[in-house]
């Protein structure tokens, strides 16, 4: 979920993320951000069945880096700045285990509503 400042007047907005990094991530919005706005991210991460880790939500500080037309929308790409949530899951992602032949499926993420533009 993306929080914009009080002061910008805008609503609270789920969004899909694309792609996630240690160091930022891009995520799916209906309009252009201007760079260099600051935004906090909610961000829930899947659960760890395995480890018996359940679903954790983190509350992150963004930069928007740029922001370009994609399907209909824009696509924000964002760099986090650093503070312990952003510590937080840099541990958490060290914990799951990625391939490149089978990413992990969250039943409880397809229920999220759809962006359709």
């Amino acid at each position: 979920m993306l929080v914009f400042d009080n002061a910008d007047n805008k609503p609270n907005f789920k969004t899909l993320v694309h792609d996630l990094s240690l160091t930022g991530l891009s995520v799916q919005y209906h309009s252009e951000v201007k760079a260099h706005t600051i935004l906090t991210l909610l961000l829930s991460l899947p659960p760890l069945a395995l480890a018996g880790i359940p679903r954790k939500l983190i509350k992150l500080k963004a930069e928007v880096t740029s922001s370009i037309p994609f399907r209909g929308g824009f696509r924000l790409g964002m760099s986090f700045i650093q503070d312990a949530e952003l510590d937080t899951l840099r541990q958490r992602l060290e914990m799951y285990i990625v391939s490149e032949d089978n990413l992990y499926s969250d039943p409880e993420a397809d229920e999220f509503p759809k962006l359709n533009l």
